[in-house]
Order: structure tokens, then C-alpha cells, then sequence
């Protein structure tokens, strides 16, 4: 088990002051998120004028940005360290986002969305990696991620909800308002990055190699090597390798099929409304922010590579019960598996948001943290371009059902993925240890 730094040794169970500050920095910024996020279709479409299609495109392109922009922001991450790369995306990304409010055509919009994606698609691995220099312990580093998750989906539930009560399609000003909002939402990130002392975010890239180097120590000269072969050496890991295959055919039945399989399946062929699918959204956000913390308790006695398999029943769980629906649509016993979904795919949700960042922070290198997390976020950002396309293609074509089975035989593929990565991984690296203590705990207390 890794040593973490003096200023970050705090109980198991609380995170380090810095980390809640940020953490608390970024729910702000969420929740700005959430007041523009589910209604930017609506918005490019209804209220610009935009067609479907054009509107369709733009959003597309920003997952298909992320795949060039996710693995160079990784680079710079490891060269110029994660609090740097990180304060100059979220001001990009807050200048997208604002310039959003001045599109009336698709020759405005196209730049506008163009610099929003920018500054998200480097955002997110480097936010990550983050997390992940700033705490080495591992107990605090699975707390760090699922409280960064479960305040995520609490600010953009917030935010949705305010949202859905202020803005009109015939009231333009009214989004005007909340993209402006959003887009100075990241201020409050940038300021406690900025005010933060620099220490809590790890040692600075560029001195910290200076240093080491002019001191000849062994690991600086490894890392060095590893930084000079930059992704090859990322490709060159076989244990992360396995997850990134894991990974990326879980999320082609993961959140990439959600915001279009499922909401396509149940609009479409189960013919639920707008009312019965924001209900849904809502009650995935509430079952969230309600079981992370049992959730948390659950995979710190579980090895990493079963709670991952547990993500994919889940998973597949979820998509069961959509498919149920198809045999009642029209009911309200149809109405309650719509919303029903969300809360059975949450549980995975729940379960993965500890388990998958603290993985890739074990298997990476330090001198390669950005790399490894940027290389992560590129299986999610694959599959938010696959999946999608095969969803409606799907869906369009009448074979929906074909849809969701073709997303169970993915969870079960996951399934043996998960088992194919625990045969590499060490005992601490796949929790092992951590299970067996907690087991032994157990036993004892009876």
C-alpha cells in the first residue's frame, strides 16, 4: 500500500480539507451543468432554429472530439502537471459554454460548441488525475471518487430541475440566462485551484523531475523513461490493456446507451412521455446520492474486479427490464419499468464510481497518471460514439429489442473481461487484501 503525503493523512472515512474544498467547488459547477445540459437539443433546435440534424451533429462531435483531445491532454498532464492543465480547460470550457448563448445559426454554433468540447474533452481525464495525485491512500482515494460522483449527479439533478422550471422555448432569454450561469460556474473550480496551496495538488512536474534528476535517483530515471516513451508505454501495459477492453465494452451498454437507447426504447416503442422519462432521470439521480455511501461500504469488502462484475449484472439488469416493458407498453405497469430502469442501471453506477478511477490510479505509473487516465477516458468517449449510432440505427429500423439484447450480450462479455483482468492483477491492486480484512472483521465480531 502506498504512503500518502503528510498533509493528506486524515481518517480512512474523511476526505483531506483541500479535497472537500474542491469537491465543493465542483458541485457548484455541476450544478450550473445541470442547467443547460439536458436541454441543449432543445435548445440549438427549438429556440435557435437549428435543423434536428445539424443540432444531432454538433452534440455528436463533441464525443468524437474527445478522442484526439482526451490522450493530449494526458501528455500535458504528465508534463506540466494535473492543476495547470486543468484551470486552463475549465476556462475554455466556461467561454464555450457562455458563447453558446450567442448562437442564432449553425456558422455561430459550430465554434462555439467547438471550444465548449475542447475544454470538456481535456477537462475530464485531467480532472481525474487530479483525484488521483492528490491522494494516494487508497481507502481515501475510493472515498474521493464516489463522493466526486455522487455530488456530480447531485448538482446536475439540481441544476435539471431548476433548469426544467425557468427555461422556455419561447423565451430565449431565459437560456440565454442559464448558459451564462453555467458558463461562470467553472469560476468557482478555477478559484479554489487557484487559492488552493499548490502542495495539496502533488509536486510540480517540471521541478520535481529537475530535482530527482540532479539527486541520479533510480525512479526518476524510470519515470523519465516511461514519459519519453509516452503512450507506448501505456499500450504497453497488458493488465491495462485488459481494462481498457473491459471497460469499453461495458460502456457500449453503460452511459453511452442511455441517453440514446434508452430514452429512443422507451419513447418510441414502449411510447412513454417526456414526463415518464424525466421522472426516470430523477429517480436515478435520487437513488445515487442515496445508496453512494452503502455502496461505498460494499466494495471496500469486495475485490475490485467482482464489484466490476457486479457493474455489468447490473447493467444487464437494467436492460431486462426495459425489455419487459415492450410486452405492456402503454400501461402504467410499462410507466413503472421506464422508471424502474434508471434505478437498476444506478446500482452499477453506484458500484463503479470507486472501483474504476482507484484502479487506473494503481495501475499507472506517476510519471504516466495523466496518460493512463486519458487513455481511460478514451473507451468512454469510443463507446459515447458507437453506441449511440447503433442505438438508433436500431431503433429506427424496428429492431429495439434486438437493441437490448445485443447490450446484455456486452455486460456478459464485460462479465468475462472483469474475470480476465482479476487473473493479473495483484492482491492490493485488486482489493484482495482489503476483502480479506474485511471478512476477517466480520468473523470476528460474531
Amino acid at each position: 500500500m502506498r504512503q500518502g503525503r503528510e498533509d493528506n493523512r486524515v481518517p480512512a472515512n474523511r476526505l483531506p480539507r483541500t479535497l472537500r474544498v474542491l469537491l465543493g467547488a465542483s458541485f457548484v459547477s455541476s450544478v450550473g451543468g445541470g442547467l443547460t445540459l439536458p436541454f441543449l437539443l432543445i435548445y440549438l433546435h427549438q429556440v435557435r432554429h437549428l435543423p434536428l440534424g445539424i443540432s444531432g451533429l454538433l452534440i455528436g462531435g463533441v464525443a468524437v472530439l474527445a478522442l484526439p483531445v482526451g490522450p493530449s491532454a494526458g501528455a500535458l498532464v504528465d508534463h506540466f502537471g494535473a492543476r495547470a492543465v486543468l484551470l486552463v480547460s475549465l476556462v475554455v470550457e466556461g467561454i464555450g459554454i457562455a458563447a453558446l448563448a450567442t448562437v442564432h445559426s449553425t456558422l455561430t454554433a459550430l465554434p462555439a460548441m467547438f471550444v465548449y468540447g475542447l475544454g470538456q474533452a481535456a477537462g475530464w481525464p485531467t480532472w481525474n488525475a487530479l483525484l488521483g495525485a492528490m491522494i494516494d491512500d487508497d481507502k481515501v482515494s475510493r472515498l474521493a471518487f464516489a463522493r466526486n460522483f455522487q455530488l456530480l449527479n447531485l448538482g446536475l439533478g439540481i441544476g435539471a430541475v431548476v433548469g426544467g422550471l425557468v427555461v422556455h422555448v419561447h423565451a430565449p432569454g431565459t437560456f440565454v440566462a442559464v448558459y451564462l450561469i453555467d458558463g461562470t460556474s467553472n469560476l468557482a473550480v478555477v478559484a479554489a485551484l487557484a487559492l488552493l496551496p499548490r502542495r495539496a495538488f502533488g509536486p510540480d512536474r517540471r521541478g520535481a523531475t529537475r530535482s530527482a534528476a540532479g539527486r541520479g535517483s533510480d525512479e526518476t530515471a524510470v519515470g523519465a523513461q516511461a514519459v519519453q516513451r509516452g503512450y507506448r508505454a501505456v499500450l504497453a501495459d497488458g493488465l491495462f490493456r485488459r481494462y481498457a477492453l473491459t471497460t469499453t465494452v461495458l460502456m457500449l451498454a453503460g452511459y453511452a446507451a442511455v441517453n440514446t437507447g434508452f430514452v429512443g426504447f422507451a419513447t418510441t416503442v414502449v411510447k412513454a412521455g417526456p414526463g415518464i422519462i424525466a421522472a426516470a432521470f430523477a429517480a436515478n439521480t435520487a437513488f445515487i446520492v442515496l445508496a453512494q455511501p452503502v455502496a461505498l461500504r460494499l466494495v471496500a469488502r469486495v475485490k475490485r474486479t467482482t464489484a466490476l462484475k457486479m457493474v455489468a449484472a447490473s447493467f444487464a439488469a437494467s436492460w431486462v427490464v426495459l425489455g419487459l416493458a415492450h410486452f405492456v407498453h402503454g400501461s402504467d405497469a410499462a410507466r413503472a419499468l421506464v422508471i424502474a430502469t434508471p434505478v437498476v442501471f444506478a446500482v452499477g453506477e453506484v458500484l463503479l464510481s470507486p472501483v474504476s478511477g482507484p484502479l487506473v490510479n494503481d495501475l499507472a505509473p506517476p510519471a504516466l497518471r495523466g496518460r493512463y487516465f486519458a487513455a481511460s477516458s478514451v473507451c468512454f468517449s469510443l463507446a459515447n460514439v458507437v453506441s449511440p449510432a447503433i442505438s438508433g440505427a436500431a431503433i429506427g429500423a424496428g429492431r429495439g429489442v434486438a437493441l437490448l439484447g445485443l447490450f446484455v450480450i456486452c455486460c456478459a462479455a464485460a462479465v468475462v473481461g472483469a474475470h480476465w483482468l482479476g487473473l493479473g492483477l495483484t492482491p492490493a491492486q485488486d482489493n484482495a487484501v482489503g476483502s480479506r480484512a474485511s471478512t476477517a472483521n466480520q468473523a470476528q465480531g460474531t
